[in-house]
């Protein structure tokens, strides 16, 4: 582990510009994360949390200011294989079954292919709880078995840094809330560093150790929360006194109360 912060977000604004009007999706984000830490990026829709996650992943660059993930840019972090990076749509292949959809990026990246961190498709079958499930292909699979592959496949290069954005978002409550504690037993077993997109204060909750709670257009960053809660997590705090205080407080930041925007 280096020192200071794995993520340093440094000022960072993004405008996108049209021939009709130039719109401010983020505005003066600064913000450190550190090596082995779990955090959510939380706000309404439109508040540019999925903008903020693309410029820390180098699929798109800031207007101004900058990321660094660890010593490199987040370009050359990717090239590197440092991040991986799971969406709200798995887009598995559906000609391929559950282990060659993992084993895709493997074969097409020859950086890839010679890193010792590569994990072997049948250890991250079990890593996700999906052993059995190697030969079936997607259409076989249920939403919450889709995301555990696609989850498989962003940790198939050995990446320190997993960048998610709202990965759940597709699924019903009930699956969605199970897969919450999946993610949680799957960190656990070797604490990543996460960025986790979600407009949920109970998935917030849940999975953080520090949430992240962001204004309305253009974005920035309204507080941080720190979520004291014990490790490992069960649906059972759900009803804790703890786990109600936290949600009040992100819920009185999302809506103003507290926060400055």
């Amino acid at each position: 582990m280096q020192d200071g912060p794995h993520v340093r977000i440094s000022g960072v604004s993004k405008r996108f510009t049209t021939a009709s009007e130039t719109l401010l999706a983020l505005d003066d984000v600064t913000l450190d994360v550190e090596y082995g830490t779990f955090i959510c990026l939380l706000g309404p829709s439109g508040c540019g949390k999925s903008t903020l996650l693309r410029i820390i992943g180098g699929l798109l660059e800031p207007t101004t200011g900058e990321v660094t993930i660890g010593n490199q840019t987040p370009s050359d972090a990717q090239a590197e294989k440092e991040l991986g990076f799971v969406f709200q749509d798995p887009s598995l292949m559906p000609w391929r079954t559950a282990e060659d959809n993992i084993r895709l990026p493997l074969q097409v990246n020859n950086r890839a292919k010679n890193r010792n961190s590569a994990a072997p498709v049948e250890e991250l079958l079990s890593l996700v709880g999906l052993e059995r499930f190697g030969p079936y292909y997607p259409s076989q699979l249920s939403g919450g078995m889709q995301q555990r592959v696609a989850l498989a496949r962003a940790l198939a290069f050995g990446p320190s840094l997993l960048l998610m954005d709202e990965p759940f978002g597709a699924l019903d409550e009930i699956t969605r809330e199970a897969m919450r504690y999946e993610l949680m037993r799957i960190w656990n077993s070797d604490k990543k560093t996460v960025v986790f997109v979600t407009h949920s204060i109970a998935e917030a909750v849940t999975l953080s150790d520090r949430v992240v709670v962001m204004s309305g257009q253009p974005g920035k960053v309204k507080g941080i929360v720190d979520i004291a809660l014990p490790r490992p997590r069960s649906n059972d705090m759900e009803s804790n006194q703890s786990f109600v205080d936290h949600a009040t407080t992100l819920r009185g930041l999302l809506l103003g109360d507290g926060g400055d925007g």
